[in-house]
């Protein structure tokens, strides 16, 4: 990733785990990211969605609507009061595999997330893919397309 993104630093937790930090910069708002990846012992028994890197926006931090709602994102253990969330960037069934680089894949998808976040934030419509683990329906359908059609 160094090769691509020079400004982003890296540390090392241990032998299979990295956290990198950068900024990014979809439309109006810079904002300072943090990816946090586990590489799968080969053995492990696991699912996409475990292994998958995990982005989190440091600042400036997300903002809830006035329901509280934030959409696309995973709160640990299902808690919003449990700490920071992680965007929702992948497809459960595909896009995604851990041959995949992160600054060709997981970066980019967290700046097109965050292009439509920003958008939310001021139509309070999602206007990206919208599609979580256990929904039915193509991933490239968005919730625009649902509010849409309720008119």
């Amino acid at each position: 990733m160094g090769a691509v993104l020079p400004d982003w630093k890296v540390t090392k937790e241990d032998d299979r785990t990295a956290v990198w930090v950068g900024h990014l910069r979809p439309n109006k708002t810079n904002y300072r990211i943090r990816i946090f990846y586990r590489v799968p012992r080969l053995l492990d028994n696991t699912t996409v969605k475990r292994v998958q890197p995990r982005v989190f926006i440091d600042s400036p931090k997300l903002i809830p609507n006035a329901d509280s709602d934030l959409p696309h994102v995973y709160w640990p253990k299902g808690d919003p009061t449990a700490g920071d969330p992680c965007l929702c960037l992948f497809d459960p069934d595909h896009e995604w595999s851990i041959c995949d680089h992160l600054a060709d894949t997981t970066v980019p998808w967290s700046s097109t997330w965050l292009y439509w976040y920003e958008a939310w934030r001021v139509s309070n419509i999602w206007f990206g893919p919208a599609r979580h683990e256990g929904e039915e329906g193509d991933a490239g359908g968005s919730s625009a397309e649902a509010e849409i059609a309720k008119v």
